[in-house]
């Protein structure tokens, strides 16, 4: 039994060395590979807002369509005027108070996607 132990400490371990060494040639890939620094800083910086990661990977996780219609009103509208609220029946409902808030330097950015 302690032998099959050391055996699964050691595949754990190669394993472990592995995720690690993939992390370190990402991140060489991404330090050498012309990304600019300071958007490397920023990303750096906006993943530690707590619940940023798990809040896009909730955005990834939506179907294509819902995405892209989510990322639309995002991009085509200013971020401080979007109001959020339940109907009765417990859908999220996102509205911005008056359409001349829109955003048109993106639209042709969101009409891309």
């Amino acid at each position: 039994m302690s032998r099959n132990l050391k055996r699964n400490d050691v595949v754990d371990d190669l394993a472990q060395s592995y995720h690690n060494n993939n992390v370190w040639e990402a991140i060489k890939t991404l330090v050498n590979g012309g990304t600019d620094s300071s958007r490397l800083l920023e990303l750096y910086y906006w993943s530690q807002e707590p619940g940023i990661v798990e809040l896009v990977r909730a955005y990834l996780e939506m179907n294509e369509r819902t995405r892209l219609t989510v990322g639309n009103f995002m991009l085509t509208t200013h971020p401080q005027t979007i109001v959020a609220a339940l109907d009765s029946e417990g859908r999220l409902v996102l509205s911005r108070p008056d359409p001349g808030n829109s955003r048109p330097d993106k639209q042709r950015t969101a009409s891309r996607a």
